[in-house]
């Protein structure tokens, strides 16, 4: 089994921000992302969902690639305070990988929760960028 791992990082700038205090603690957590577009066969374009963008900011991402699976984790951080604003803030993402996508299985966008009668469109639907 091959295994490319791939990281990428972003600085977070710390900066107090209107609702949020310097001495709540920060914490990192994965976020919901689609699928945005595939631009080439390993290349992918994803949109995270990192949350108020008083409060939460992108932290990094991570991708583990097997022969039958790319995963794809995005972090963010989150001070909870407790006022922040109720917009979201949406980071785009270009994601490159070790070997073409092809038929492997996309995995780690973490789907919102579908009611009962949806069907489970799972990490390859594309979903334009907002």
């Amino acid at each position: 089994m091959k295994l490319f791992t791939a990281v990428a990082s972003c600085v977070v700038l710390a900066s107090a921000a209107s609702g949020c205090s310097s001495s709540t603690e920060r914490k990192v957590a994965p976020v919901h992302w689609d699928l945005s577009a595939i631009v080439n066969p390993t290349m992918l374009t994803i949109s995270a969902y990192i949350g108020s963008s008083s409060c939460s900011a992108f932290d990094s991402f991570n991708v583990v690639e097997t022969d039958d699976q790319v995963d794809i984790t995005v972090l963010a951080s989150n001070k909870q305070a407790d006022a922040c604003t109720a917009d979201m803030r949406i980071e785009t993402i270009d994601v490159a990988l070790g070997a073409p996508l092809g038929e492997r299985e996309l995995t780690g966008c973490l789907p919102f929760e579908r009611q009962p009668d949806q069907p489970d469109l799972g990490c390859r639907t594309l979903v334009p960028l907002p």
